[in-house]
């Protein structure tokens, strides 16, 4: 790394938004995730603990489970509660861990519920996770109804405790609805961008505006089957920063690189599933983008003459900016 690079690192509180924590695949590899990105650089990573798939017990074993795995390795992770927690894991050289659900299943149809894991850690909720549930319409679905009822009040309910509307998987109507219905910002934890794959996991430039518009932020995946071409380069991710940037500026713009280990394990978990996916999504050898990388995208963004300020919001500032505005 050249000096510039290593003071913006030294600056950055960097930020994963989503990394999925319960997916299959080796255990050891996923358990080996928190160091590597501390070692890395990171100072916050948000895990997923359950998605549309799990019930509502599940949902709370896991975050137990997994509450408890941070508290025994106290020495390199902190819980986080707060945006100061973020901060203090910078601080002390530790890993920040939170949590975020994959959709809004887990809760049921019982809006006490909301609360109920936001005191357990859980910070943001996807509406849904690819397809159809009580709240919107997925991604996936041929069709696209919009914010059910439910989902309205499922949003209001989420703005007053605090837990950050997420419409990542979300189709576009029912994207576009949550966003005009939400009072506070609204985020895509991971996506990435139509402008350069016609992918239904994909955002138009419409979405982005309006995602900025609310205040929220739209957070990068580094799979290449969804940058495009399964090209997961430095490059092509910048490039798709760059958009987001030239779009609406560098205050709306992060990353939540979704699965980044283990990749056959993710392909095999989706091959009996291939004939409901998109084309391409249960590509073979899928390229990710991994927590090593940081430091070359500190090196790409100053090459295409991105100030340090900027730099540092994109590592993590404007997932910061926001969680401060919502979280209670």
């Amino acid at each position: 790394m050249n000096d510039r690079t290593t003071a913006i690192l030294d600056q950055a509180i960097a930020c994963d938004m989503t990394c999925p924590w319960v997916a299959a695949g080796d255990p050891s590899l996923r358990d080996a995730l928190p160091e590597r990105y501390r070692k890395s650089g990171w100072s916050y990573v948000s895990l997923t603990l359950a998605s549309d798939g799990d019930t509502i017990a599940t949902a709370i074993q896991t975050i137990a489970a997994t509450r408890r795995l941070i508290e025994t390795s106290s020495d390199t992770c902190l819980l986080v509660e707060t945006v100061d927690d973020i901060r203090r894991a910078k601080r002390e050289g530790k890993l920040g861990l939170g949590f975020h659900f994959q959709g809004s299943l887990p809760v049921d149809r019982d809006l006490n519920l909301v609360s109920l894991f936001y005191d357990l850690g859980v910070r943001h909720m996807l509406m849904v996770y690819n397809y159809k549930n009580y709240v919107a319409d997925g991604c996936y679905e041929s069709g696209d109804g919009g914010l059910s009822r439910f989902g309205h009040e499922l949003v209001a309910e989420m703005n007053r405790v605090g837990m950050i509307v997420d419409v990542a998987h979300t189709g576009y109507k029912s994207s576009m609805d949550t966003i005009a219905a939400s009072t506070a910002p609204v985020i895509v934890s991971h996506g990435n961008l139509k402008a350069f794959n016609d992918h239904p996991r994909c955002y138009t430039d419409e979405q982005i505006r309006a995602i900025a518009a609310s205040g929220g932020v739209f957070g990068l995946t580094g799979l290449g089957v969804f940058i495009g071409g399964n090209d997961s380069s430095t490059p092509a991710l910048v490039r798709q920063v760059d958009h987001v940037v030239q779009l609406v500026g560098p205050s709306h713009i992060g990353f939540g690189f979704d699965y980044v280990y283990d990749m056959p394990a993710l392909e095999a978990m989706m091959a009996p599933y291939a004939d409901k996916l998109p084309k391409g999504d249960g590509t073979r050898n899928q390229q990710q983008v991994e927590p090593e990388r940081l430091p070359a995208i500190v090196d790409a963004l100053l090459a295409m003459n991105y100030s340090d300020e900027d730099i540092v919001a994109i590592l993590g500032g404007n997932w910061l900016r926001v969680c401060e505005q919502v979280w209670r």
